[in-house]
């Protein structure tokens, strides 16, 4: 879809004084914003760091603190960290080194101490190969009726040429480490010395989807039921279509579940968070989530922040840019003083009373914003005042964090994997990677392997054995 165009091929013209003047001061805030747009970063808005433009990149990477002489590396004093050895299993080898016998001069026998006085381990990679399993089966012909009978494949064998645990390495390989299918079908090659086709590896991403809707649709149940749910989302593209589509994260304590919806509107909202939740939400300022009651909806102060730097950075100074520093450095103050509460720095009597006053004056200079020249910048302050009791969720809410990091870490993994693999070209492929990716994200805050857990699911679907409930969600 094009863009229309603001502004036509030839421009107007105008003899009245007053209407020249108005179209000036129109133009005049039209370059404002152009200029603005020009000096937008991750630092001032809620672009991502990867868009950032190498200058400010290399800004962002400048220490801010300066450093001091030493060189990189291990300090004199410090204490050192060695990597611990590792206990021996049964197919390890362990090959014993005895000294010498002494020196030519004496020749005498030299006696071993019974325990090793230096041990080094080293470690080597197997040979990489693939078990086959050929099942061979075979037609008989009746002697006495002449009918034919078929053999039949025994109970848990594949019915794919992949089996369990190689459809979860394929799986893990997409999902954990955002290899495209192709890539996959690279490594395959290079390491086993097998071929598989594109098509049959995409297969065996849609037979895994599949066998993960109880577990992906038991993390849902789960996480619509948590005390504390961080909520974010992020475009989505399905090949050959216009129509953007939207990748959505919900993120608890020990729990991630990913979903791609059509839109990102109320409904879709209300359809990922459930229209009966009670927990305290922590988002971002869309729209979408306005009508969760604002007692329980806590905002991202970071991204508050970041929109009111902006506010600071404006081309035309002035009152505009006084005001953005101001409020700028009032919820810096608020971090400030959190964290110290968090470091039980601050007692909590006191923690409230510097609260209830930084919350008194981000008010007021709200109010002020309202009323700057730049009206971008006074549509934003008002709109941060109608939803003002979202700032301060966190003060009645104990536990609940400032800012929305936790689903954007979460988030991670789909963004990298939208920007290496692309966009998705099915439903098949959708599912795939939400579910996976909700499994995968889950696996990492419980310090669980996704490759086992995953095959612990499709050795168990594959067998035709009870589902198995790897995360202890299903029983609750």
């Amino acid at each position: 879809m094009k863009k229309k165009k603001q502004f036509e091929n030839e421009p107007p013209s105008i003899d009245n004084i007053n209407e020249a003047n108005l179209f000036i001061r129109e133009l005049w805030q039209k370059l404002r914003e152009y200029e603005d747009r020009l000096t937008m970063s991750s630092r001032n808005s809620s672009k991502s760091p990867s868009s950032d433009s190498p200058a400010d990149k290399a800004e962002r990477k400048k220490p801010q603190t300066p450093r001091s002489g030493n060189k990189v590396g291990a300090q004199p004093g410090h204490t050192g960290h060695k990597r611990p050895l590792a206990a021996l299993g049964e197919t390890d080898e362990k090959i014993v080194c005895l000294p010498d016998a002494c020196s030519p001069d004496c020749g005498g026998e030299v006696t071993p101490n019974s325990s090793p006085s230096y041990r080094h381990q080293v470690f080597e990679l197997p040979e990489p190969k693939l078990d086959i399993t050929e099942y061979q089966l075979f037609h008989g012909r009746c002697l006495q009726c002449n009918s034919v009978s078929k053999g039949a494949l025994p109970k848990g064998a594949s019915a794919g040429q992949m089996g369990p645990r190689l459809l979860s390495y394929v799986a893990v390989l997409s999902g954990l480490y955002h290899l495209s299918v192709r890539k996959i079908q690279r490594l395959l090659q290079d390491q086993y010395g097998t071929h598989f086709s594109t098509g049959l590896i995409s297969e065996a991403q849609g037979r895994v989807s599949s066998m993960l809707t109880p577990t992906h649709q038991a993390l849902h149940q789960y996480i619509k039921q948590a005390p504390l749910v961080h909520i974010d989302e992020t475009t989505h593209n399905r090949n050959g279509e216009e129509h953007t589509r939207w990748f959505w994260l919900m993120s608890a304590k020990d729990v991630v579940f990913q979903q791609v919806k059509y839109f990102r509107n109320k409904d879709a909202a209300k359809s990922i968070l459930g229209e009966q939740t009670q927990g305290v939400v922590v988002s971002d300022q869309c729209p979408s989530y306005h009508w969760i009651e604002p007692e329980r909806h806590q905002f991202c102060l970071a991204h508050i922040e970041r929109n009111l730097q902006q506010m600071a950075d404006y081309s035309g100074k002035g009152l505009t840019e006084h005001i953005g520093n101001r409020l700028v450095l009032l919820f810096k103050s608020v971090f400030r003083t959190q964290h110290r509460y968090e470091a039980a720095e601050l007692d909590e009597v006191n923690w409230r009373r510097r609260m209830h006053r930084l919350r008194s004056s981000i008010t007021d200079w709200l109010e002020r914003g309202t009323k700057v020249p730049a009206s971008r910048y006074a549509g934003r302050c008002r709109y941060i005042l109608k939803y003002e009791i979202g700032l301060w969720v966190f003060l009645n809410h104990p536990g609940t964090p400032l800012t929305n990091n936790e689903a954007e870490r979460c988030l991670r993994g789909s963004v990298i994997m939208r920007k290496i693999c692309y966009g998705t070209s099915s439903d098949r492929g959708e599912k795939f990677r939400s579910r996976l990716l909700s499994v995968v994200e889950t696996c990492k805050k419980r310090k669980l392997s996704p490759i086992t857990v995953v095959s612990k699911i499709i050795t168990a679907v594959v067998g035709k054995c009870e589902y198995p409930d790897v995360f202890g969600l299903m029983s609750t």
